[in-house]
């Protein structure tokens, strides 16, 4: 049980560092787009705001729920199975 608590914990401060990770780095790309900006590189600066407001979004959006992981399309649910199923095997 106590390997079960320690993986969940270890989950939700490593997705909280990914979502600000992505803010901190998107906040950081308006560097560049100032200085696209500054050097009349429209293009580059509209093509960099768009992937800094797809990294910010994705940030908010990175899921609070439980998710499996697989290769063409992973299954995000608030309750998983397995982990009630674990749940009772420890208490038996």
């Amino acid at each position: 049980m106590l390997g079960y608590r320690s993986n969940m914990m270890i989950k939700k401060h490593f997705f909280n560092i990914l979502r600000w990770g992505l803010r901190l780095h998107g906040i950081s790309h308006f560097i560049e787009v100032i200085s696209a900006i500054n050097e009349e590189a429209y293009i580059t600066a509209t093509i960099a705001f768009i992937f800094i407001t797809i990294e910010i979004l994705a940030s908010f959006f990175i899921p609070n729920e439980h998710i499996h992981f697989k290769p063409l399309k992973s299954e995000v649910h608030t309750v998983c199975e397995e982990d009630i199923e674990v749940d009772h095997s420890h208490t038996s």
